[in-house]
C-alpha cells in the first residue's frame, strides 16, 4: 500500500518482520515517536495461504509506554507530533489498540447452524474469523497475533485453543446437533442454560456413546457395530428422499411417517447423558456425541476443523455425504468413566478445578467466593477466560457472563469480583506447549 507520510522527525517507516523492526527500534529509547512497518501476512486460514498487505502501528508515548495497532489502510501524515498523529490515524481509521501487558478482549462472532448457532471467540478459519477489541475499534486476531511483542496475543501464525457457545433452538429434532465425532478434536463443554420450554425440569441431555444393554443383547461389538450401520443407512435413505423434495412442497405423509419410525429405530442404539446447569462435559476422541436442542454450552475445543458424520436428523449442508460406514469400526461405543475432578491450590475461598487435562489444553474452573481474589499467570503461555457467572474485573474494566479475553504470558492478574459482595465463576483455559 503507498502511505502519504511527509518527512518528519517523529515518524519512521520501514518494510519487513514487524517484530524485528520494532525490536531494531525500541533499541534506541524512542519516546514520543512512531514506528510504521509495512508487511505481508500469510492468510494461513484460507486454501492457498494468500498474502495480505498491512502495516503495523507502533507509538511509544512521553511516559515511555508503546502502543500498537495495525491496518490495512493506506496511511497520511498531517499533524506535527506523534502523540496527535497517532491519535488522528485511531480517528480516522477506527483502529483498535493495545499495550504489551494488558488483557485483550475478545469479539464474539455469530455463526449460523442449522440447529441454532455458534458464538465464536477465537475462531479463525474460511468459515470466520474472530477478533479482538479494545471497546472501540477492533482487529482480526491473525493480524494482532503479527505486530504485538513477546507473543501476547498469541504465537503469531499459530491458531489459539478454540472458544465457543454451542446455543441450540430449543425446538426438538431442529435443535439436535450433528451426531459426530472427532479424529483429531478434542472438546469439553460446560452447561450454562436449559431451555425449560424444551426441559421443564431443568434436565437436557446430550447423545453420549450408546446404549450398554443394545450392545449386550447384540453378543459382540463387531455384530452391534453391524447393526447400528444397517440402521443408519436405511434411515440415511429416506432422510435423502425428504431433502431431495423440492424447496416448498411438502414430503408425502407416508415418507414422513417412516422418517421418524427409522429415526427412532436408529436412535434406539444410542445413550443419552442427562444435564442441567454446571455440568460438564469431556468428549474423548472417536466418542459419538450429540449435543441436544435448549441445551446452552460453553466449549473448548482443539483448533481444528474436522469431523466424521454419523447421522443427522436434517439436510446436511456442509457435505455431501454421511461418515457412518467409515467411522463405524473404530468409533468409541462408550464413555470413560466419569472421575472426580482434580483440586488445586487456590487463595482463601477459592476453588479451583482442573475439569480437563488434554495433551493439547487444560480447563480449570474458578469458584470464586463473596470478597475473594486468585492469583493468576503464567511465564509459558496465553490463557483464556470466560466469565460464567458475575462480574469480573479486568484491568480498567469488567467482564460479564459469556464474555472472554485472552491473558498475555508473563503477567499477573488478579481475579477477582467487580462487586465484592457477589461470588465469581469463570473457566480459563491454557494450550500445553
Amino acid at each position: 500500500m503507498k502511505h502519504a507520510i511527509d518527512s518528519s522527525p517523529f515518524i519512521t517507516l520501514e518494510k519487513g518482520e514487524p517484530l524485528a523492526a520494532l525490536a531494531a527500534w525500541s533499541r534506541q529509547a524512542r519516546v514520543d515517536e512512531l514506528l510504521l512497518v509495512e508487511f505481508s501476512l500469510p492468510c494461513w486460514w484460507l486454501e492457498g495461504g494468500e498474502l495480505q498487505a498491512l502495516t503495523a502501528v507502533y507509538f511509544r508515548d512521553q511516559a515511555g509506554r508503546l502502543h500498537c495497532a495495525v491496518t490495512d489502510r493506506a496511511l497520511s501524515s498531517s499533524a506535527g507530533v506523534a502523540g496527535a498523529q497517532f491519535n488522528d490515524w485511531v480517528r480516522q481509521h477506527a483502529l483498535a489498540v493495545f499495550s504489551p501487558g494488558q488483557s485483550l478482549r475478545l469479539l464474539p462472532e455469530h455463526i449460523p447452524k442449522p440447529w441454532g448457532q455458534e458464538i465464536w471467540f477465537t475462531g479463525v478459519e474460511a468459515r470466520g474469523v474472530c477478533r479482538f477489541t479494545d471497546g472501540s475499534g477492533s482487529v482480526p486476531i491473525p493480524w494482532l497475533q503479527a505486530i504485538m511483542p513477546d507473543a501476547a496475543a498469541g504465537a503469531p501464525g499459530a491458531p489459539l485453543v478454540l472458544l465457543k457457545i454451542l446455543d441450540p433452538s430449543p425446538e426438538e429434532v431442529v435443535g439436535d446437533l450433528y451426531f459426530e465425532l472427532h479424529e483429531e478434536k478434542r472438546e469439553v463443554y460446560v452447561v450454562t442454560h436449559v431451555d425449560e420450554r424444551a426441559w421443564p425440569e431443568g434436565i437436557g441431555g446430550i447423545r453420549y456413546g450408546f446404549d450398554r444393554e443394545k450392545i449386550s443383547q447384540a453378543g459382540d461389538e463387531a455384530t452391534f457395530r453391524r447393526q447400528y450401520l444397517a440402521a443408519v443407512e436405511q434411515y440415511e435413505a429416506v432422510r435423502r428422499q425428504i431433502d431431495a423434495t423440492p424447496q416448498g412442497v411438502p414430503a408425502e405423509a407416508g415418507l414422513l411417517q417412516r422418517e421418524r419410525e427409522l429415526r427412532q429405530a436408529m436412535n434406539d442404539f444410542t445413550s443419552i447423558r442427562p444435564l442441567q446447569v454446571g455440568d460438564v462435559v469431556v468428549v474423548p476422541l472417536r466418542m459419538p456425541h450429540s449435543l441436544q436442542h435448549g441445551v446452552r454450552t460453553i466449549e473448548f475445543q482443539t483448533p481444528v476443523y474436522e469431523r466424521q458424520i454419523l447421522s443427522f436428523a436434517q439436510k446436511v449442508l456442509t457435505q455431501d455425504h454421511w461418515d457412518t460406514a467409515a467411522a463405524v469400526d473404530t468409533m468409541r461405543l462408550t464413555p470413560p468413566e466419569q472421575v472426580d475432578f482434580e483440586r488445586l491450590p487456590g487463595d482463601d475461598s477459592v476453588l479451583i478445578e482442573r475439569i480437563v487435562d488434554f495433551p493439547d489444553f487444560e480447563v480449570r474452573r474458578l469458584r470464586i467466593g463473596e470478597g475473594a481474589s486468585q492469583v493468576y499467570s503464567s511465564n509459558e503461555c496465553y490463557a483464556l477466560i470466560m466469565v460464567v457467572k458475575g462480574q469480573l474485573a479486568l484491568d480498567e474494566g469488567q467482564l460479564g457472563p459469556e464474555q472472554a479475553a485472552l491473558l498475555p504470558a508473563g503477567v499477573v492478574f488478579h481475579l477477582a469480583s467487580a462487586e465484592p459482595a457477589e461470588p465469581l465463576v469463570l473457566l480459563l483455559a491454557r494450550p500445553h506447549r
